[in-house]
């Protein structure tokens, strides 16, 4: 919209045919003095400065000690109340009893296991079973872990009324994001990523989850024996922690990626220019230079990333086919059900999954799934299994898409 020349007098004869001055918006041609200013014009700069003044108090610098990029209390707040449990659940009173009974059928599912595999499966952590505050008080624990170094770099930015209005959206978006899985996920490895660098010993456990109350929910809506349901689940769970557990490397190997996504190099050399001295510092100049490089390697290590995760999703659900269609009753009826699971979602939910990156999680099965169907059908399981030898050996996103390209690498 243009707001120069509004309110300009219009008139007939040789007058109306002059052509404007440079000063028309300002002036008027047919008299010396300036013009008053129209309504819409007083509107318009009225809203302008007060528009001015906004932007000023959002940058103004606030005289907050914390900084940082998350209200978790918040987090945790709106996410318990999206998970749609109210009062206490009847869970805990059967946690000890079921984590006892997916043990047991974790111990009968893993030498089935090991026949895909082709290694023994042992050494796995337990399993437990929660509900779904017990799945958004977990996954806020995981969340803090892989964030820890975007809110060291957040420490570094002033507080403003800006970064304070970010901080509730970005809260409340998490925290509604956690309360929606919350009420879909089923089951849950959990092989912490310790993104800081220390010693194995002082890691936290692994472990393993069942949510009961949506596995309970999903039970009731099949025909399938529920023990045919929760062993399924197991197995998938456990074919993930297999391949963590029994192999150091991929977690060594994905904690090294998340270092790269979240810039911790880059902000250890911020934190270093707080703590010495002004000619030691390095510049803000200098951190500017650096980051078209920063983003070229996050770019590169995204790709990295999502060929991993798209090798380790897709190759449970290969374990889970090859060991449900050889030892599960009512196999077919069993992926059919998960199968219309997917298919039943509504608009809403079909949104959150499009815009959250959900979408491309759901896709990281199927292209891991073809990938190992296609190496298996070109070299067989034992040439599939070595993309577990270690990062040389998992395929890259091109190979991803075409396995006859990894196995000419690896079957040499």
């Amino acid at each position: 919209m243009r707001f120069g020349a509004a309110g300009s007098a219009s008139s007939s004869g040789s007058s109306a045919r002059l052509k404007p001055s440079p000063y028309h918006a300002l002036v008027s041609p047919y008299r010396s003095g300036p013009r008053r200013p129209t309504a819409r014009q007083a509107i318009f700069g009225a809203a302008t400065g007060v528009a001015v003044m906004s932007l000023r108090a959002l940058a103004r610098p606030l005289p907050v000690a914390e900084r940082r990029l998350l209200d978790w209390e918040t987090v945790r707040r709106v996410a318990r109340q999206r998970s749609g449990e109210e009062g206490p659940t009847d869970v805990s009173l059967i946690a000890a009893r079921l984590g006892a009974e997916y043990d047991a059928m974790a111990a009968e599912m893993a030498p089935l296991m090991a026949e895909v595999v082709e290694t023994p499966v042992h050494g796995y952590p337990h399993f437990s079973v929660i509900d779904r505050r017990g799945f958004v008080d977990r996954n806020l624990v995981i969340v803090r872990r892989m964030i820890e170094p975007v809110e060291r770099l957040r420490a570094q930015i002033p507080e403003s009324r800006a970064t304070a209005l970010s901080r509730v959206l970005l809260s409340r978006y998490v925290g509604e994001l956690l309360g929606f899985l919350s009420q879909r996920v089923l089951g849950q490895y959990d092989p912490v990523l310790m993104l800081a660098p220390g010693a194995v010993e002082d890691r936290e456990a692994s472990a393993l989850y069942l949510v009961e109350p949506n596995v309970a929910l999903f039970e009731s809506k099949q025909t399938i024996p529920g023990g045919v349901l929760r062993r399924w689940l197991v197995l998938h769970e456990l074919t993930h922690a297999w391949q963590f557990e029994a192999h150091p490397w991929l977690r060594e190997h994905m904690g090294e990626m998340m270092r790269e996504l979240l810039m911790e190099e880059l902000v250890a050399q911020l934190e270093r220019g707080e703590s010495e001295p002004r000619a030691a510092r390095t510049s803000s100049l200098d951190l500017v230079r650096a980051l078209p490089g920063q983003l070229r390697t996050q770019l590169r290590t995204v790709g990295r990333v999502q060929a991993v995760m798209s090798v380790c999703e897709g190759y449970s659900n290969y374990v889970m086919h090859q060991v449900g269609s050889r030892h599960l009753a009512d196999f077919e009826a069993l992926e059919q059900a998960f199968h219309e699971r997917s298919a039943r979602r509504s608009p809403l939910e079909r949104f959150v999954f499009r815009v959250t990156g959900l979408t491309m999680k759901m896709r990281q099965y199927e292209m891991g799934e073809r990938f190992a169907e296609g190496v298996v059908e070109r070299g067989g399981l034992t040439l599939l299994n070595r993309v577990w030898e270690g990062p040389d050996y998992m395929p890259s996103l091109d190979e991803l898409s075409h396995p006859e390209r990894w196995v000419a690498r690896v079957g040499r």
